[in-house]
């Protein structure tokens, strides 16, 4: 219900023992518009898939699976009792806005623990620069 007040482009379908929301999200007035996919699994962790356009194949923050990465998973900020509508559909539009600045200047200018984490699935947002990982 959160989601379709707050995001009421968004559809809802079942698939595959998850729940799955798609809609468009535009992370600035000058920006693109995102077509996006959340699927969540009760007891597990909500996932995110840019559906399009084609995100760039060297993009950073990106899980081998595809999706996106919005938090570290270490840090644990994204916990079961939060609404998706409130935290990971609003940091999707902040991942696309980053995601779209490192288009631009080639660095994730987002803050995070781990952009010059080079052993993450995802691989090294900010290549040459020291670890900054927090353990």
């Amino acid at each position: 219900m959160h989601i379709r007040y707050r995001f009421p482009g968004f559809t809802y379908k079942r698939e595959l023992g998850a729940g799955v929301w798609r809609g468009t999200l535009q992370p600035s007035p000058l920006s693109q518009k995102y077509r996006v996919a959340v699927s969540y699994k009760l007891n597990s962790y909500p996932n995110v898939k840019v559906i399009s356009p084609a995100l760039s194949p060297k993009a950073p923050h990106l899980w081998t699976d595809g999706t996106l990465c919005l938090y570290y998973p270490k840090e644990s900020p994204w916990q079961r009792d939060m609404l998706i509508a409130t935290t990971i559909l609003p940091w999707t539009a902040l991942w696309l806005y980053y995601y779209e600045l490192w288009l631009d200047t080639g660095k994730w200018l987002g803050s995070s623990s781990h952009a010059s984490d080079c052993n993450l699935k995802g691989g090294c947002a900010n290549p040459g620069e020291t670890s900054k990982e927090i353990n």
